[in-house]
């Protein structure tokens, strides 16, 4: 195998294995509070606090259909308000509740905690670089924040 060959496999495989590790950290350190797929959700309503379901699905690189059927889960919980538009019936808005709010609030100190744990022995140099190096990728031209 050639060097660059070595390396892309490297680097994929230690892609995968960071995003698996976090994932299965995540369903540890979100235990009594709501799985991760659904904090996404009630993440990227977070700013605007109501958005239309393409808006989610686009923010999350997600479809329609995960967005609605995550929506879903999360109206029963009370996190969310489902309405549709009055103008076009087709058009569906989602909107945080206050607890919805209080929980992304909750979460995210969570998240946040964990990577700065989990990130601590990395300079913010380093933290840097591999940002920009994320940001050559050409799958990830859109906005990854």
């Amino acid at each position: 195998m050639d060097e660059r060959k070595h390396l892309i496999y490297e680097f994929t495989r230690s892609f995968r294995y960071l995003v698996r590790t976090v994932r299965q950290d995540f369903a540890v350190e979100f235990e009594g509070y709501i799985p991760y797929n659904e904090f996404t959700v009630l993440r990227a309503l977070e700013d605007d606090r109501t958005l239309r379901v393409s808006d989610v699905a686009r923010r999350l690189n997600a479809t329609n259909s995960y967005v609605t059927l995550t929506s879903e889960k999360l109206v029963q919980k009370g996190y969310i308000i489902r309405e549709r538009s009055d103008t076009d019936r087709r058009t569906v808005y989602l909107t945080l509740t206050e607890a919805g709010i209080n929980l992304v609030k909750q979460m995210d100190e969570i998240v946040y905690a964990y990577y700065d744990k989990t990130f601590g022995n990395i300079s913010n140099e380093e933290m840097n670089s591999v940002i920009n190096i994320l940001k050559k990728f050409k799958p990830i031209e859109r906005d990854i924040s």
